[in-house]
């Protein structure tokens, strides 16, 4: 009983020698090692990324709007921030065909839109006024026509002296327009999403800290707690150190992490702007790129990080041309 016991314990450990050499044979020829590689590769690319289009004429013409998708695929972009102020009337047909062919290609469309008087409560029915534009278009619409989203772009510090004398009272009266344009949305039972575009300093100023519904919080963090998603304005051409994009996006990507919202990073590509380090414009595509990844690997495990943002389409394409 004992041989026949020492026997099996030794065919046992053979087996295992074999079955240990086979593995080692495996990695060895790459089979385990691509596979484990693949995931790894997979975990670290970088999301799609989305691009504002200011042009709202592109979409007018066949060849503009075929030249803008295939621009799309092929720089890794499926969100388009739209300029769509209008979208009844003539636009009507214009844009339902625009959204069909970018949703044939997986490229979603919001509708941009913004006035830094909108900022202010005597404008507020503007911005209304155009919100309900687009959910009407979009309830008149066939599901592949319509809009994925709304996406404002209002800058009210852009009235300086205005802005100077009285910023808190301009932030509350901003806030309270984006809760009436998330009201009207639920009100009306249909399905979009809410996006706005805000400066990266709106956390970093105490200034910009302001009390409304009862919370103490800076303007950005109170964003984060009514809309769906804020696309962060973190112009930088580059993304290290204190100054750098990096740094300066933390903070926002944090507090929405803890609210289960999304954050864009916005990178601008416009050249001749003053300062020269807000813009990629003055820089090569090799040079945004390289930033760009910088920044990608530190955020690309974050539940925030929802991807890049370029502005816009025409000054991305114009870098692209200057750097060949």
């Amino acid at each position: 009983m004992k041989k026949n016991i020492k026997s099996l314990n030794a065919l046992i450990s053979k087996l295992f020698r074999i079955f240990l050499c086979g593995l080692f044979f495996l990695f060895t020829t790459g089979l385990f090692a691509e596979v484990s590689y693949s995931q790894k590769d997979h975990a670290q690319e970088e999301p799609s990324r989305a691009m504002w289009v200011w042009d709202a004429k592109v979409i007018e013409d066949k060849e503009a709007t075929e030249g803008l998708l295939d621009f799309c695929q092929k720089k890794n972009i499926d969100l388009l921030f739209y300029s769509a102020y209008n979208v009844r009337g003539k636009m009507t047909p214009i844009c339902r065909k625009f959204n069909s062919r970018a949703h044939r290609r997986n490229i979603s469309v919001h509708a941009l839109a913004g006035d830094p008087r909108w900022a202010f409560e005597r404008f507020h029915k503007r911005a209304l006024d155009w919100a309900e534009g687009v959910l009407m278009f979009n309830f008149e619409s066939q599901p592949h026509e319509r809009f994925d989203g709304l996406h404002s772009d209002v800058e009210p510090y852009l009235f300086k002296k205005a802005w100077e004398e009285n910023k808190a009272q301009i932030l509350r009266e901003y806030l309270d327009m984006n809760e009436k344009i998330m009201q009207l949305i639920k009100e009306r039972g249909i399905k979009l999403k809410f996006f706005a575009d805000i400066p990266f300093w709106y956390d970093d100023d105490p200034n910009m800290s302001v009390e409304w519904k009862g919370k103490y919080a800076p303007a950005c963090f109170h964003m984060l707690d009514v809309i769906d998603a804020i696309v962060v304005m973190d112009y930088r051409n580059f993304a290290e150190g204190e100054n750098g994009s990096i740094k300066l996006i933390k903070g926002e990507m944090d507090y929405a992490s803890k609210k289960g919202k999304k954050v864009y990073i916005g990178q601008e590509t416009k050249a001749n702007l003053y300062h020269e380090h807000v813009t990629f414009g003055g820089k090569s595509i090799a040079h945004m790129e390289t930033e760009l990844k910088k920044l990608v690997d530190t955020y690309i495990n974050h539940p925030s990080f929802a991807g890049v943002a370029i502005h816009h389409y025409l000054s991305y394409k114009r870098l692209i041309r200057k750097s060949k």
